[in-house]
């Protein structure tokens, strides 16, 4: 049970990043869509935990130290190499993406110009991927539970302190704009850009286990946690949206509804994660092409940043609102690749020489 909710809680740390902790994607995938958005997000949940259980289920049978291999075993070599072009799409996508909710935080929490945020969450950036990441990331990985465990108390407590009915909020939800013109639609891209950004960690997570049932177990409880999660984060939003319909980080919003204080805390956790996601995006999207610390890293760096700087002005919201359903579709052929993948391992399992000499023997 102990390895169980081990794995479990690495799933939520690992799945649950800082487009979650802004409250922006989980108003525009299921708080848009008013009561039946809520219907959207008990959907997710259960598709959560059965891609959770097939992603580290497929970890451990493959022992993946590395997600490609994985990958090439699952889609054979072709579509590998397609799925790695995604992937490089994924990372520059999401990191610009995070550049732009940097610049929220500030003006939402300090009153000051968007771009100041934005660009100190640049430099911060291209600094740290210059000069080293493990360290940061060994740091990250200690404080971001923190993060997380300040976010769910404040959709939590949102969730059962409102005081609004949920038909008067329902006309002001079905204003917000949303990723699809329906809710399972929405539901459905959402699980898509979930799993396609989230698949690498969780192979290399079921690799490194020694029982493939607690694995399958683990991935199934943590994949339906992160979904209860957004369920929360949604009905938090959607019973408190006459006050942060407007905002660009709704989360925070709710944060600083319960006091000024937790709302300058909840800031610097959201920059935290923000930062930490950021880092982890761009510099894997400069190790994709060059050695990390080698010249030609570094100035592939400056210039990524440079044009995901200038690109992240555009807007958060509406950044969120184009990346990530083109994640999402490009991520419809992994949800295939994943479902034949693993008919194709329990017929590989079936046919292994082991078993035909046990067959011959009979």
């Amino acid at each position: 049970m102990k390895n169980i909710l081990k794995i479990s809680s690495a799933f939520i740390g690992a799945v649950l990043g800082a487009g979650f902790a802004s409250g922006q994607e989980i108003m525009q995938y299921f708080t848009s869509f008013g009561q039946i958005g809520i219907l959207g997000a008990i959907v997710v949940s259960i598709l959560f935990g059965i891609t959770g259980m097939l992603l580290v289920s497929i970890g451990f049978k493959l022992k993946a130290i590395s997600h490609m291999e994985v990958i090439r075993q699952l889609s054979g070599r072709y579509l590998g190499m397609g799925y790695d072009v995604v992937i490089i799409f994924v990372l520059f996508g999401i990191g610009l993406v995070m550049l732009a909710g940097s610049g929220p935080i500030f003006s939402q929490q300090l009153n000051v110009p968007t771009y100041m945020g934005t660009i100190l969450m640049s430099v911060l950036v291209l600094v740290t991927i210059m000069t080293g990441v493990k360290k940061v990331i060994q740091v990250l990985a200690i404080v971001t539970p923190v993060f997380l465990l300040v976010i769910i108390f404040v959709n939590i407590y949102s969730m059962i302190t409102s005081s609004n009915s949920s038909a008067d909020m329902e006309a002001i939800a079905l204003q917000q704009s949303s990723v699809a013109n329906h809710w399972f639609s929405a539901a459905f891209n959402y699980l898509s850009v979930v799993t396609l950004t989230n698949a690498a960690m969780l192979f290399i997570m079921g690799g490194s286990e020694t029982n493939g049932k607690q694995a399958a177990i683990g991935g199934f409880l943590g994949g339906l946690l992160c979904g209860v999660l957004v369920l929360v984060s949604n009905m938090a939003i959607y019973l408190n949206i006459d006050s942060v319909a407007s905002l660009q980080m709704p989360t925070l919003g709710l944060a600083t509804q319960i006091s000024p204080l937790l709302g300058v805390i909840f800031s610097v956790a959201l920059f935290g994660m923000i930062y930490g996601t950021a880092v982890s995006m761009f510099f894997s999207f400069g190790s994709r092409f060059f050695e990390p610390k080698t010249k030609g890293f570094k100035v592939f760096s400056i210039i990524a940043l440079i044009v995901a700087c200038s690109l992240s002005f555009y807007g958060f919201s509406e950044l969120i609102s184009i990346v990530f359903p083109i994640v999402g579709y490009l991520g419809y052929v992994f949800l295939v690749i994943l479902i034949v993948g693993t008919f194709r391992i329990k017929s590989k399992t079936k046919s292994t020489p082991q078993n035909d000499d046990l067959k011959m023997a009979k």
